[in-house]
C-alpha cells in the first residue's frame, strides 16, 4: 500500500515537471512569435562624410561591405566634393545633410558655405566656424544667419546632384537653443526631409561612441544580441588609421582622444562578419531613412 502511494506521488511529481516544461516552452514560443511580429529594426547612420579623404574611403567601405545604411555629409568640409561624387556614383546609398556650424579640429578648419561676411555671428575674426558650442554661443549667433547658412548647405548638396533622404546636426550647437531647433525643423518641413533621431528611433541603446576602441565590436555584438523589438538608431563615425586621420585632434574639452582609433574601430565593428552573423541570425532589419520615407513611416507635415 505504501509502495502504491509512493508510486502515485512519483507519477504526480513527474507529471508536474512535465507540465512545467510544457508551460515554459509555450511561454518562450509565444515570446518568439511576439518578437517575430515586432522585429528589431536598426538604422546605422554614419556622420562626417566629406571631412577627410580617409573618411570618404571609410564610408565607401562601410556602405559596400558593412551594415551602414545612412551617411551624413558635412557640406562645408574640404572633402565634400569627393564625397558628393562617390554618392552620385552609388545611388543606392541613403544620404543626408549633416548640418554644421562648427569646425572642431586643431589646425584643420572650414568656413561657411556662404561668404562669411553674410553670416558674421557664426564665424571668428578669420571667417572660420568656431570649434566648440561654447565659442559658438558666445558670439550670440543670430537665428536668421543660422537659417541662411543651413539652407545654403542643403542647396549646395542639391546643386551637386545628390538625392537627399534626411537631415541631422553636427555636434550639439544647433540643439542648444529653441530658436536653432526651430530653424532645423522649418528647413525639414520646407525640403520635406525627416530629421534623424526624430522618427521614433531609440538612439541611446546602441551608443558606442565613447566605448574604448578595443571594446566597440564586443559591445555592439552584445547589444545586437539583447535588443528587444523596436526601431533603433546607431550613430557611428567611420574612419581609417591613416596619417591624415592620426593628425586629427578634437578641440572640444570633452572630445575623444586618439580620434583615429575610435573611428577605425567603429568601421571595424560595422564591417565585422560576427556582427553581420548576429544580424542575420536574429533577423534584424537594417533600414535607411529612404526606407522609412518609402514605407510612409515619417510625416513631413
Amino acid at each position: 500500500m505504501k509502495q502504491n502511494v509512493a508510486g502515485r506521488r512519483n507519477t504526480a511529481g513527474i507529471f508536474a515537471v512535465f507540465l512545467t516544461v510544457i508551460l515554459v516552452f509555450l511561454l518562450v514560443r509565444a515570446r518568439e512569435l511576439e518578437e517575430g511580429a515586432q522585429p528589431v529594426e536598426l538604422i546605422v547612420r554614419g556622420d562626417d562624410m566629406g571631412m577627410t579623404h580617409s573618411a570618404n574611403e571609410a564610408f565607401e567601405i562601410a556602405f559596400n561591405r558593412g551594415i551602414l545604411t545612412a551617411g551624413g555629409l558635412l557640406v562645408p568640409a574640404p572633402w565634400f566634393e569627393d564625397a558628393a561624387r562617390r554618392c552620385r556614383e552609388n545611388w543606392q546609398w541613403s544620404i543626408g545633410v549633416h548640418l554644421c556650424v562648427n569646425a572642431e579640429w586643431k589646425d584643420y578648419r572650414w568656413r561657411p558655405v556662404l561668404p562669411y561676411n553674410l553670416v558674421p555671428t557664426l564665424v571668428d575674426e578669420e571667417g572660420y566656424f568656431f570649434p566648440t558650442a561654447r565659442d559658438f554661443l558666445a558670439r550670440d549667433p543670430r537665428p536668421e544667419e543660422v537659417e541662411k547658412e543651413l539652407r545654403a548647405q542643403i542647396d549646395r548638396a542639391l546643386k551637386y546632384g545628390l538625392r537627399l533622404d534626411y537631415l541631422d546636426t553636427h555636434m550639439d550647437s544647433l540643439e542648444t537653443r529653441d530658436e536653432f531647433r526651430a530653424v532645423v525643423r522649418k528647413l525639414a518641413r520646407e525640403y520635406r526631409l525627416p530629421i534623424s533621431g526624430e522618427c521614433g528611433e531609440d538612439r541611446e541603446f546602441f551608443n558606442i561612441y565613447d566605448v574604448p576602441p578595443e571594446l566597440k565590436e564586443k559591445v555592439l555584438l552584445e547589444k545586437l544580441q539583447t535588443a528587444k523589438p523596436g526601431l533603433y538608431l546607431l550613430v557611428v563615425h567611420p574612419g581609417l588609421d591613416t596619417p591624415e586621420e592620426r593628425a586629427i585632434v578634437d578641440l572640444n574639452p570633452d572630445g575623444l582622444k586618439d580620434v583615429y582609433r575610435h573611428r577605425s574601430a567603429e568601421l571595424k565593428a560595422i564591417t565585422s562578419p560576427g556582427v553581420k552573423k548576429v544580424i542575420a541570425r536574429r533577423n534584424i532589419r537594417l533600414l535607411s531613412y529612404r526606407d522609412l520615407r518609402e514605407q510612409g513611416r515619417v510625416s513631413m507635415d
